[in-house]
């Protein structure tokens, strides 16, 4: 497993710039919606790219979901390829029954509530477009969404110079890529002041104990994991169809898990993994979140150890059950959703135009020979 830090100077260099339109045009940027108010919303879509598929999957109330289709067709004309979805939307839970994936759906017979089934929900909409060969995850509680100019430009950089990004689907051990977004100092307002941290609460706590599951399972050379519970993350299609996703706020250390995982049941094969850790000069600004819902993450986010218990080495249960005692925290296996690569979703490319935005009016061949050109 190949696992980079990685920091630019400078960001926009031409030379490294010139294959950004081709990365645009085959990116699907998914993202995960809730409580922020729809204006918080509208900008965080204002920034995201023209060229790309954008797939907001919310879980706000139902009755609010037309409002930001309307303000969507209203405010961004130019975006015409969008799609949202709601995460209770009963065609989406008709597919998973279709599909024997009945676990996802709760005691309503709609589909849990959780970041973690909104982003799976998301994948499987990119999946079902067939042309993206990258997807973005972004979170729509950025307070400043101009920093997602920057993470944006970096991503694309970091998987147009890797080999592994340009890898088929259909090879038999595609290679594993995911950029994660490192926040530069995530500030916060005390007694009328910025207070800038480096790391969020959750992170401070989950990072140690992914940089001592890697030196058991690899060796001390692998470095520090400081990005285990990234919201703003990218992955290939490929390994999004491939990773595991699981319930809630799990998501982001499960999914993190599983790509170690693979990593290390590979070592000998000709499957190659790589993290990249983008370190990022933006300060992230998002909405504080109480220390009782920090709490809750970070138990949740242990939990995601748990399903790999019988390969944890006896040092990361020692520290796992420490963190455990010392926060006073009960911890449980989330729930985990199989990779989509395992459903079989031929023939359903019809799905997702179900949730189109704008209707489509030119031919998307001509687009993509369009940005070629």
């Amino acid at each position: 497993m190949q696992i980079d830090t990685a920091r630019f100077s400078p960001l926009l260099a031409e030379e490294r710039l010139r294959d950004l339109p081709y990365f645009l045009s085959r990116t699907a940027f998914v993202v995960s919606h809730k409580s922020e108010s729809i204006q918080t919303l509208l900008q965080v879509l204002w920034y995201l790219p023209i060229e790309s598929p954008i797939i907001v999957v919310t879980n706000c109330p139902e009755q609010d979901r037309q409002e930001i289709e309307t303000s969507i067709r209203a405010l961004f004309t130019a975006h015409r390829n969008v799609y949202v979805i709601h995460q209770k939307d009963e065609g989406v839970a008709q597919f998973f029954k279709f599909h024997d994936a009945e676990h996802i759906l709760g005691e309503d017979e709609k589909v849990r509530g959780g970041k973690g089934e909104g982003m799976y929900i998301g994948t499987l909409c990119a999946l079902l477009l067939r042309y993206p060969q990258w997807i973005v995850f972004y979170d729509a509680d950025n307070l400043v969404p101009c920093t997602l100019l920057e993470y944006t430009l970096a991503i694309g950089r970091l998987f147009l110079s890797s080999p592994a990004s340009h890898a088929s689907l259909d090879s038999d051990t595609p290679p594993l890529h995911n950029i994660r977004i490192c926040w530069a100092s995530k500030p916060a307002m005390k007694n009328g002041a910025l207070e800038n941290t480096l790391l969020g609460r959750c992170t401070r706590v989950i990072s140690p104990i992914f940089t001592t599951l890697l030196t058991e399972w690899f060796g001390p050379s692998h470095g520090t994991i400081t990005s285990s519970t990234a919201g703003e993350q990218a992955m290939t299609i490929q390994t999004a169809a491939t990773l595991r996703f699981s319930s809630g706020f799990s998501v982001g250390t499960l999914q993190l898990l599983d790509l170690c995982y693979k990593a290390l049941a590979s070592r000998g094969s000709r499957s190659k993994v790589l993290l990249q850790q983008y370190h990022s000069r933006s300060p992230h600004f998002q909405m504080k979140k109480e220390e009782e819902h920090i709490g809750h993450m970070i138990a949740v986010s242990l939990g995601s150890f748990l399903v790999f218990q019988d390969d944890l080495p006896p040092r990361v249960e020692d520290h796992l059950l420490r963190v455990r005692d010392e926060l006073g925290l009960d911890l449980a296996c989330p729930r985990v959703y199989p990779p989509l690569q395992s459903l079989d979703l031929e023939g359903d490319e019809g799905f997702v135009q179900h949730y189109r935005v704008f209707e489509e009016t030119e031919d998307r061949e001509t687009r993509l020979e369009m940005t070629t050109a």
